[in-house]
């Protein structure tokens, strides 16, 4: 089916314009979650490496963008942490670019291997590692040109999973029955 990458890139607002009706800080090292809050998705990690990010970047805040019933949880281990003052959930939102556009970086801690390629448009870390996916997300809190650069990446390779290389492989599946079939003047 693909995304609408095109459409979703043109209605989002200016970072500071979406940081502003965040209630997030204008300097601050944004970390984004999108999906339900569910265990699956690995939110519960992002939140356990939010004290260990925050301790080396001070200005950190999580914005998890989603609803779902680990919700209660995942507030009850940041505020044991030490850290809900940081973490932002937005509940459930029709306008999720609205929201993602305050990131600085999208943290998907549920694996998505075959959609990031490591330290090309993103850090890929070991499944199930707070430690390391803090590790990661230090680094790039850290390092501003190295954060703008896998950035710049991702809208590239976003395009591979667009509709319109969706629509353009199924096209070229029907094509290709249509002519092995013989169905074609």
């Amino acid at each position: 089916s693909g995304v609408p990458t095109r459409a979703l890139r043109a209605s989002a607002p200016p970072r500071a314009e979406a940081r502003a009706r965040l209630g997030l800080p204008a300097d601050a090292f944004v970390i984004a979650g999108v999906g339900r809050l569910v265990p699956i998705k690995g939110f519960d990690l992002l939140v356990a490496a939010l004290a260990d990010v925050a301790a080396r970047v001070p200005d950190t805040h999580v914005l998890l963008i989603g609803e779902g019933a680990d919700r209660a949880v995942l507030e009850a281990r940041a505020a044991a942490l030490g850290v809900a003052d940081r973490l932002h959930i937005t509940g459930s939102v029709t306008d999720v670019m609205a929201r993602l556009a305050g990131a600085d970086v999208l943290a998907a801690p549920s694996r998505i291997g075959d959609v990031i390629v490591d330290n090309e448009c993103g850090l890929l870390v070991p499944p199930e590692d707070p430690g390391a996916l803090a590790a990661a997300l230090v680094e790039l809190g850290l390092d501003a040109p190295r954060r703008a650069k896998l950035g710049a990446a991702a809208p590239p390779r976003a395009e591979a999973f667009s509709t319109t290389v969706a629509a353009a492989a199924m096209r070229a599946i029907y094509d290709g029955l249509v002519r092995s079939r013989k169905l074609a003047p």
